[in-house]
């Protein structure tokens, strides 16, 4: 009878856990502070501290699946850093859905490998936007076979940029058409991109 109790309050804390966890709803501002379009699937947020482009051709018109697929380049003049916790994507509906855990794309391996190889002819140069070749790669995710190291956290030098994948799971299995608001948090301070899915 402890046992069956225990494992009942362990499963009580685990969700109640959960439940803290999730962000609560915000919804997508209908105009973007310090951004411009740079392409169809592409937008740039620059307030003078940090530059931040993001780019989803492929997701674009790709989004009846699981993942959603955001290139990211990131730079500012002064050190910097970059942590997982701080990256969100807010749906159409008010959702806000934090990046994908590397677990959890690893365990979708077979999905996983096949976004990233169609993904490929969709893959944009994105150093091309920012005034540095001084660069380091975010390393949020591995490639499949998901066998490599990943970072939780990105500690950027003055003037480098950061390029790499940022990767989120629908909660639903696919992603509504919409414009979504993509979050990225540094120094107290939030940037938020338009993510437009069709």
């Amino acid at each position: 009878m402890n046992r069956l109790f225990s494992l009942a309050a362990a499963l009580v804390l685990t969700a109640s856990g959960a439940l803290l966890a999730q962000s609560p709803p915000r919804a997508v501002p209908k105009e973007f502070e310090h951004v411009r379009t740079r392409g169809r699937a592409l937008s740039e947020f620059n307030d003078g501290r940090v530059q931040v482009v993001a780019a989803y051709y492929y997701s674009q018109l790709n989004h009846a699946s699981r993942w959603l697929l955001i290139e990211l380049g990131a730079f500012a003049p002064g050190a910097t850093e970059i942590a997982r916790e701080q990256l969100e994507l807010i749906t159409p509906g008010g959702r806000v859905v934090r990046l994908a855990t590397q677990t959890r794309w690893a365990a979708d391996s077979t999905r996983s490998a096949l976004l990233l190889q169609q993904a490929m002819t969709s893959r944009h140069q994105m150093s091309n936007y920012f005034p540095t070749s001084y660069q380091t790669h975010l390393r949020f995710f591995t490639q499949p076979p998901n066998d490599g190291l990943v970072q939780d956290t990105v500690h950027l030098m003055p003037y480098q940029l950061a390029v790499g994948d940022l990767l989120f799971e629908s909660p639903t299995g696919s992603w509504d058409e919409g414009t979504y608001a993509l979050i990225i948090r540094y120094a107290g301070e939030e940037a938020m991109l338009p993510i437009e899915l069709r």
